[in-house]
């Protein structure tokens, strides 16, 4: 007999795909006899496994279509994992769509897996604002929520889950990853790896210093990211450890650095112009007023003739589409903070957690995997 049945939700995703990979890597069918993938568009699997089984939704339709769809092949899930995001540039309608998403996933799983053990839903780093304004770093899992200025579509989605669990045999965890870094097949709205790897590459074509297009406080400053293998092996553990049931969880690599140091070693990675000393036009801005020394948007709106002809050079004329999966706004929204927001991670190691990974490597990392998928040409 076969093991626990998961169910992962925005399999195209960096983190669904991450998810993905880390079952199907490090676990047996007795542990786990089936991973039941979902998207909205046709998925794409970088790992081959029998145990995978697809099934196409979109929960933005109403929770009793979808219950009809997840019927048959979803009975015996017993582990959800929530990852699916609608990207819009509008907070407003990304919110109340994003919000509708879940809550239209979770009622119909509740309709139709009796055996369900766990369902844990990935929100992120903004449910303490740290994308709006200065708060106290690193921000821990026992705080407070913030009262935000723009509508934040993880309290209801996570209002929602706790709402559900009430009174049930199943558990549920929230986990809360800062800026991912990873990889997938498909194009993803917020790839901080792929668009910095973009950027080098063109500002080295140029000749160009690669500066980051940022300020002075956000350059100086400390921050973390999330590599996406790390937030699938938190989220299996926590779902799979009783004690860690119903409960929030941070997630990071475990280290912290200055950009001031890392931005040249990453430029460094493709042979790019960079350098510790970046001399910035403007002032020095004032604390939690946001400015951008350059914009990448601006900086990209020309140059996709540039980047064709590396990849033609480089005999990687495939990887020309990349272009249209750099996330330039959102970055320039990300960089444009002049503020450092940190996330702890005490709590996990205290539930006995120990994933770690150094962020260098992280980003690396995904640098190495987009020239092996043949998303951008190896010219280093």
């Amino acid at each position: 007999m076969g093991g626990r049945v998961a169910l992962v939700t925005g399999g195209n995703g960096i983190t669904g795909s991450a998810i993905i990979e880390h079952l199907a890597r490090n676990t047996t069918f007795e542990q786990w006899s089936e991973i039941i993938v979902t998207s909205r568009s046709p998925f794409e699997v970088i790992v081959q496994d029998s145990r995978i089984k697809f099934v196409a939704l979109d929960f933005s339709k109403g929770s009793e279509t979808l219950a009809d769809r997840m019927r048959e092949l979803c009975a015996s899930v017993t582990h959800a994992y929530f990852s699916s995001y609608v990207h819009h540039d509008d907070f407003e309608e990304s919110n109340k769509a994003n919000s509708a998403l879940f809550e239209n996933f979770l009622k119909a799983l509740l309709k139709v897996a009796p055996s369900l053990e766990n369902v844990t839903l990935q929100t992120g780093g903004k449910h303490y604002n740290v994308h709006l304004e200065p708060v106290p770093s690193p921000a821990r899992e026992e705080e407070p929520r913030r009262t935000a200025s723009i509508d934040n579509f993880y309290f209801p989605q996570e209002d929602a889950l706790i709402a559900a669990q009430k009174g049930q045999k199943w558990t549920y965890n929230i986990i809360r990853p800062e800026a991912i870094i990873g990889h997938t097949l498909k194009p993803n709205g917020m790839n901080s790896a792929l668009t910095f790897a973009l950027y080098f590459i063109v500002s080295k074509e140029f000749g160009d210093e690669a500066k980051m297009p940022t300020n002075q406080i956000y350059w100086a400053g400390y921050d973390d990211v999330s590599d996406s293998r790390l937030i699938a092996d938190l989220t299996i553990f926590v779902s799979t450890h009783p004690r860690c049931g119903n409960e929030a969880f941070n997630v990071t690599n475990g280290d912290y650095f200055s950009w001031k140091y890392m931005w040249p070693r990453l430029a460094a990675y493709f042979g790019a112009q960079s350098t510790s000393n970046q001399v910035f036009t403007k002032p020095v801005p004032t604390v939690g007023q946001p400015q951008q020394d350059l914009s990448l948007a601006e900086w990209a709106k020309d140059k996709r003739d540039v980047w064709d002809r590396i990849c033609d050079r480089n005999g990687k004329p495939e990887a020309k589409a990349t272009w249209d999966a750099g996330t330039w706004a959102f970055q320039d929204w990300v960089f444009q903070r002049t503020w450092s927001a940190t996330l702890s991670i005490n709590k996990a190691r205290r539930f006995g957690w120990t994933g770690h990974i150094d962020s260098y490597k992280s980003f690396t990392d995904a640098f190495r995997k987009f020239e092996e998928m043949g998303q951008i040409p190896k010219i280093h």
